[in-house]
């Protein structure tokens, strides 16, 4: 941070003596005649002409060599080498020896001269005049080292794009995505349409809203849980026959690393279509799509191959539940659906009823199914805005395309009954009452609406997350600016929650670490984080911290990185599957969550202090483990805490070992370094033999 404050007051210093030369740092426009993409294609007849270009971009490079120097200049559309020579520079007002004084990496300029190719080949515009256009302030972190703490680039998302290429390149793959499926439909003769945001009924979705105030109106009203899904269906009974909806909808429920509250969803619908018709255009639609996107529709998604050229399966929901876990969930009772939710740890809430206990059973079972597959016949229960199959009244004529074991998209043949409309809204009202704060609420006007007649419509919505899975990345990293509790609301050190019983012995924890982890490396950090949480639990007890169970927090610590190996080649899984593996067999929700949350690729914010300890301590273990393998004789007692933190200063040692994080020490503990890095050593070196060090 010292130096990062230096920096910063020697650019702000050369900003001020240039400003008293009378070179202005931040000029209103620049002169450029050519992006630096359009020089590199037109090159062979710029070095032919001799004509001269200007271009202009963000230095990333210096390099000076005796009286000359290179530089690399990037702009939105490229890169491309600049040399400057000292004697090419004399007659100017801006001179080669400014360049020197007041031009640093991070700065942007803007370059005049003619282009050549180097004797290695480079293709480098010789410069004959430059100009800033731009001055930095704050240096550019290096590209190589990046930044590689999930929170800090989610939260300085520029420097992420800046630093990581790969980044921006995806991001223009998400404005293909959607460009190409609008494209898609307007050609098929769909309308675009915006309707409401700002809704005094949440309806078309089954979600908890977010609540504002209207302050002109005096009431409040409900941010969009679905993108206008009531509202084109009014306009399908205004006569419109096909219209479609690209925006932004929220939902005021958890994070994880498929869901995030406010995305992006496209929702479609056409009159005179059934659900049948719906899959047709879906799959056609989505396979448009992914090729214009990514050029293929073959994907590995996870352990999952996906190919979407292949035939996409139909299969009954009621058959899909039945073959894996099998229960008839049309016919069984409500307390024959609990018993198979608790057979198979499955939780479920104090107030679920039969279309939740379904639902919760369903979402067991898709995540065996690769895909692509449509999932059909949904029951009534879970579909109050479809239409029920002319077959079978129990189930609706609803569709649901499964890859990689994900819900990707949602269409159905539209209940276009008033009456049925209404006795569903009934039903979810009574749900809402009962304490379902998903549950849709009751729409007098969309019910009324239906009254004067909607023809037959098929409707159909895909979010981002179809993106998501294509790119194999989270929702939440395929999020240009994701929000985030703001750095300086940081809440102050709490007491703990009670943890009386942590549903667990040690004996049984070690038999599980030993199940799913065969490397002994991996095994013994397990230990010395369970060491290290014990020592760190003691440490906050002392400091008057209450309800902390020092048995709780080391076997956060054992457990914390169970499932590693086992998600190796599913990394956005890791921590995932140790909470569900340990929530099925009754391990404390403390406990569980505090495994979930230190995986900081999740974006999870720690809350507890049990939680920012393990979030931010853990991976010191590994840093003082390389520390004692240095020594000659390997062993922890010649380690000692000045060469630990020397150790942590040279970031090419250890380089797996997420310093940012640890350093959130200060931030999260109200610790400093090398506290933390004391009360480790020491816990570590008192059971060295533990750890076979």
């Amino acid at each position: 941070m010292n130096e990062q404050i230096t920096e910063r007051a020697i650019r702000i210093e050369c900003l001020r003596t240039m400003e008293s030369r009378g070179i202005e740092p931040y000029p209103s426009k620049t002169a450029r005649t050519h992006t630096i993409r359009a020089v590199l294609d037109g090159f062979d007849h710029f070095c032919a002409s001799a004509n001269i270009v200007t271009i202009a971009g963000r230095i990333i490079g210096l390099r000076e060599h005796g009286g000359s120097l290179f530089a690399d200049l990037e702009d939105g559309t490229g890169r491309m080498q600049i040399y400057l020579k000292k004697d090419e520079l004399k007659n100017i007002k801006i001179t080669y020896e400014d360049f020197l004084n007041f031009v640093g990496i991070g700065d942007f300029i803007e370059v005049t001269g003619t282009v050549f190719q180097t004797k290695a080949g480079e293709r480098t515009v010789l410069a004959s005049a430059w100009h800033l256009i731009s001055k930095a302030i704050l240096g550019t972190p290096s590209r190589w080292y990046g930044i590689h703490d999930a929170e800090t680039r989610h939260r300085k998302r520029y420097l992420d794009f800046l630093l990581n290429p790969p980044l921006k390149e995806m991001f223009v793959r998400k404005a293909r995505f959607w460009n190409s499926m609008r494209e898609f439909l307007i050609a098929r003769g769909f309308i675009e349409v915006y309707t409401p945001v700002l809704e005094t009924t949440a309806g078309g979705a089954t979600a908890k809203p977010f609540i504002t105030r209207h302050n002109a109106l005096d009431i409040d009203v409900y941010l969009r849980i679905s993108t206008g899904e009531l509202w084109q269906k009014r306009l399908m009974i205004a006569g419109f026959e096909k219209t479609f909806e690209i925006g932004r909808q929220f939902r005021n429920e958890g994070i994880d690393h498929e869901h995030l509250q406010d995305y992006t969803q496209m929702e479609c619908y056409m009159a005179y279509a059934d659900y049948s018709h719906g899959m047709e255009l879906t799959r056609e639609l989505i396979c448009h799509t992914a090729e214009q996107t990514f050029g293929t529709l073959a994907f590995t998604i996870g352990e999952h191959a996906i190919d979407l050229s292949h035939e996409w399966e139909r299969i009954d929901f009621t058959d899909a539940i039945k073959q894996q876990v099998g229960i008839d969930v049309l016919h069984a009772k409500n307390t024959d659906l609990q018993n198979k939710c608790d057979e198979l740890g499955v939780s479920s809430e104090a107030y679920a009823d039969r279309g939740r206990l379904m639902d919760l059973l369903w979402k067991y079972c898709r995540k065996r199914i690769s895909g692509p597959l449509y999932i059909i016949h949904t029951p009534v229960e879970l579909s109050p805005l479809a239409k029920k199959s002319g077959t079978n009244r129990q189930v609706t004529e609803r569709f649901q395309l499964i890859l990689a074991g994900s819900e990707l998209c949602n269409g159905y043949s539209e209940l276009n009954d008033p009456l049925d409309q209404r006795a569903r809204f009934e039903e979810q009202q009574r749900m809402r009452d009962a304490g379902d704060e998903e549950a849709q609420m009751l729409d007098e006007d969309f019910v009324e609406a239906l009254e004067y007649g909607m023809p037959p419509v098929c409707g159909l919505g895909i979010s981002e997350r179809l993106f998501a899975f294509l790119e194999g990345k989270s929702v939440r990293e395929c999020t240009m600016f994701p929000l985030l509790r703001p750095s300086q609301t940081e809440k102050p050190l709490q007491k703990e929650v009670e943890i009386k019983d942590i549903g667990i012995t040690r004996e049984k924890a070690l038999e599980l670490l030993h199940e799913y982890v065969k490397n002994p490396n991996l095994i013994k950090h397990n230990l010395a984080v369970e060491i290290q949480m014990r020592a760190l639990a003691i440490y906050f007890q002392e400091k008057g911290i209450a309800n902390i169970n020092k048995d709780a927090w080391a076997m956060a610590g054992l457990l914390h990185d169970m499932d590693w190996e086992i998600t190796e080649s599913e990394p956005q899984k890791h921590s995932i599957m140790t909470a569900e593996i340990l929530n099925k067999i009754g391990v404390h929700p403390a406990i569980v969550e505090a495994i979930k949350v230190h995986n900081h690729t999740h974006g999870l914010k720690p809350e507890t202090l049990m939680q920012k300890v393990l979030y931010c301590a853990e991976e010191l273990t590994g840093l003082v483990v390389a520390a004692a393998r240095v020594q000659p004789d390997k062993k922890l007692a010649s380690v000692d805490i000045p060469s630990v933190i020397k150790k942590f200063k040279d970031k090419a040692f250890a380089r797996g070992v997420n310093r940012e994080i640890i350093l959130k020490c200060k931030e999260f503990l109200g610790m400093e370094l090398d506290e933390l890095i004391s009360l480790t050593l020491l816990a570590m070196q008192a059971r060295a033999g533990e750890l076979g060090l």
